[in-house]
This record gives C-alpha cells, sequence and structure tokens, in this order.
C-alpha cells in the first residue's frame, strides 16, 4: 500500500511539473504547418514546450468534450467553437484568420482538370467529411457555383465524390498520392503541397473560412496558454500566419 502512495505521488508531481512546463494545443489540421513555426518560437520565446495535436475541427471538439486534456483550441469554423464555449469547455473564441477553398489535382493531372467545371466529367473526387468544417465549406462552395453554372451543378459535381475524409489533410493526401483525380482543400493546403499538387482557383463563391482560437476552461496553466494565444495574435504570429498563406483577421 505504501509502494502504490508513494506511485500516486510521483505521479501528481510529474503532471504538475508538466503543466509548470507546457501546454498541449489542439488545432484544425489545415494549421499544421502554420502552427508547427507559431509553437516553435513561442517555445524559443518562453522555454515552454507547445505539445501539438492536429485533426478535423470536429474531432478535436469530441475529444474536449470527452475529457481529453488540452490546454488552447484552434477552430477551422465558429460552430465547433461557439459548441464548446456555451458547454463550458471553453472560455472565448477569437476570430484570428481566414482561408479559401480551391480544388488540387495531382501534379501530372491524368483527368486533364482545368477547371472546376470538369468536375462534371467522370472523375474521381475526394473531400472531406460534412462534419468536418473543410467538408462543409466545400459543399457550400458548390452550392453557391449553381449560380454560376445552373441548378443541379453542385449535386452532379457531389455525385463524383468516391471518398469523404476525416480531415482536409487526407483529402490532400490523396490527391498528391494520385489516389483521386480531384480534391477540394484550403488554399493553404495547396500550398503546403507544394509540387505534389497543382491548384484550380474557384470563381467567387461567398465562402470565408474563418478561424477561431480560445483558451479551455479547465487548462492546467492557464497563464501560459492565454501567452500563447496573444502571441499568435501578435504582429510576429500573423507575419507567420500569412507566410503558410492564411489571411490574419483584424
Amino acid at each position: 500500500m505504501r509502494f502504490l502512495s508513494l506511485l500516486l505521488l510521483v505521479a501528481l508531481a510529474t503532471g504538475c511539473t508538466s503543466s509548470k512546463d507546457g501546454i498541449t494545443v489542439f488545432a484544425a489540421a489545415s494549421l499544421t504547418e502554420a502552427f508547427q513555426e507559431v509553437a516553435n518560437e513561442f517555445e524559443e520565446k518562453h522555454g515552454a514546450a507547445v505539445e501539438l495535436n492536429f485533426a478535423g475541427s470536429n474531432t478535436l471538439r469530441v475529444q474536449i468534450e470527452q475529457g481529453a486534456s488540452a490546454d488552447v483550441f484552434a477552430s477551422a469554423n465558429e460552430e465547433h467553437m461557439r459548441a464548446l464555449v456555451e458547454e463550458g469547455y471553453v472560455d472565448k473564441g477569437i476570430a484570428f484568420a481566414e482561408n479559401r477553398v480551391v480544388v488540387v489535382v495531382p501534379s501530372d493531372n491524368p483527368a486533364n482538370i482545368k477547371s472546376v467545371e470538369d468536375l462534371c466529367g467522370d472523375v474521381k473526387l475526394v473531400i472531406a467529411g460534412e462534419a468536418v468544417p473543410a467538408g462543409r465549406y466545400a459543399r457550400e462552395a458548390l452550392f453557391n457555383l449553381d449560380a454560376i453554372y445552373g441548378s443541379g451543378f453542385a449535386e452532379q459535381v457531389l455525385s463524383r465524390v468516391v471518398s469523404n475524409e476525416d480531415s482536409v489533410r487526407g483529402v490532400l493526401a490523396k490527391v498528391a498520392l494520385g489516389e483521386a483525380d480531384a480534391g477540394m482543400v484550403y488554399a493553404t493546403d495547396a500550398l503546403a503541397a507544394g509540387d505534389k499538387v497543382k491548384v484550380i482557383e474557384l470563381p467567387q463563391v461567398n465562402v470565408s473560412p474563418r478561424y477561431y482560437v480560445g483558451v479551455l476552461s479547465n487548462s492546467g496553466n492557464k497563464e501560459l496558454a492565454r501567452e500563447f494565444v496573444n502571441f499568435l495574435l501578435s504582429p510576429q504570429g500573423r507575419e507567420i500566419l500569412q507566410k503558410h498563406g492564411f489571411e490574419v483577421v483584424q
């Protein structure tokens, strides 16, 4: 019994040390490269470790609701952030960046897709699932394009979907590997992929993906978590976001 008690004390002490020395950030998959750089710069300035967990915003929300330990949450849309704020998991959400939806094709473009109209043809299209912000934005953009290409355009394109991915990076990976003829991702994802994909811009579709960040209410290190958010919103943080293709929210 005494041995078990000692183990418990060691575990508690270790947990306290970890809380003081760093934070855990849950962030939308599309923020991967930008947040990796933000975290590196933050670690250098504060001498504190930043553990990053990337996934679809919906997946991260569920993890938080189920008790996952995190200090900061960055969502690719307002819905998931607002839900966690209303449920008491996050203190408040702050808008910090915007993105846009584009079509990507493999670098050799075997299906010879030259415009969004070509997605109606015999192609294999991948998009993110409906619960994933990137998937919702993609569908919203397609239905808005009905006004340009005619009623039924979106439904025809969606009939070409062969896979609904758990995150926007899943979409990007399938296209980059040539497992799909085209995919719909964020412009920043396409930028991160470099020459592995080619980008096809959409006409004006009035879809502006917006990102929100907030500190978890039960964070074990709120002070450091707030400092991370403040750094993200600082001129240096904004510069990093812009470097990776994001538009910053003023």
